[in-house]
């Protein structure tokens, strides 16, 4: 059977739901976006028509590769939103075809990577990932808590005031111990603003930390000044995100593990792990 590899352009959203829907459809918990949702999925990730690729059999999609175009907050390397193949169409070789054509797309606008999260414990999906030349760079942890566990930090109140994404400080380097993933990034909360409430800190005019999420109580940023912590900032962000999302649980996507600050916060907080991912690079040769 033949396969036509072309480029997102011509596809519209509802049909690449549906494909992505359909690829995960016998994971152990099915994927189930809804149309809208799967949009906000392109936005959040930085979804580009131009930079990914589907494989068509006939008028199916038969599997598919999202990505990014090169950002230049990540080396330029490009962020893939998903990997996927019709249950239908697996073990014939169509992602490392895809993958090729989305290297050399990339390639085209000066691209020098490509970057990916995948559970640690897909043995064969990272598997594949290396022998295509991928590496795990670093670890990231998902965690969630409820409002309804204990906790060991006691509850601070702070006059804490609801931000516009454009007033976070442009200089991030004192609150963050590593880089968010592209999910999480800057650019993620602007693509997402009218689904993100931020809310941040002031003393003494100065901001001293924040914390963003989503409506679904993901939270993308929890952020506080180094020369701030240990008072109970983070725990009133937190407070003020739970409530103003209208959950009792939040929810910690790709939080890198080697960021001592925030790691240890989360584990005084009562944090529940669920997962571990990887995030694996493959940087393009020159």
């Amino acid at each position: 059977m033949s396969y036509q590899l072309i480029n997102c352009r011509a596809l519209q959203a509802p049909q690449l739901c549906a494909a992505m829907n359909a690829a995960f459809s016998d994971y152990v918990v099915p994927l189930s976006l809804t149309a809208d949702k799967f949009t906000d999925f392109q936005k959040q990730r930085g979804f580009s028509a131009d930079h990914s690729f589907v494989a068509m059999s006939g008028t199916e999609i038969a599997a598919f590769w999202f990505s990014s175009p090169p950002l230049s907050a990540y080396q330029n390397c490009a962020y893939t939103l998903s990997v996927g193949t019709l249950p239908a169409y697996r073990r014939k070789g169509l992602s490392r075809q895809l993958l090729d054509k989305v290297i050399e797309r990339q390639k085209s606008d000066a691209g020098r990577g490509l970057q990916l999260e995948v559970i640690t414990t897909n043995e064969k999906a990272v598997k594949a990932y290396e022998k295509s030349g991928f590496e795990t760079r670093r670890t990231l942890r998902v965690c969630r808590i409820s409002e309804k566990r204990p906790v060991s930090i006691p509850r601070a109140r702070f006059p804490l005031e609801t931000f516009s994404v454009d007033q976070l400080p442009d200089d991030e380097s004192a609150f963050f111990d590593t880089r968010p993933t592209p999910q999480n990034s800057r650019a993620a909360l602007r693509a997402l603003r009218e689904q993100t409430r931020v809310l941040g800190l002031r003393l003494d005019g100065i901001v001293v930390g924040w914390g963003a999420s989503y409506e679904d109580g993901s939270v993308a940023q929890i952020a506080v000044r180094r020369d701030f912590r240990r008072r109970g900032i983070g725990r009133a962000l937190l407070d003020g995100l739970s409530a103003a999302t209208r959950t009792d649980q939040l929810t910690f996507v790709n939080v890198d593990t080697a960021a001592k600050g925030v790691n240890a916060f989360l584990d005084r907080i009562g944090v529940e792990d669920r997962i571990h991912q990887s995030e694996m690079k493959l940087m393009f040769q020159d």
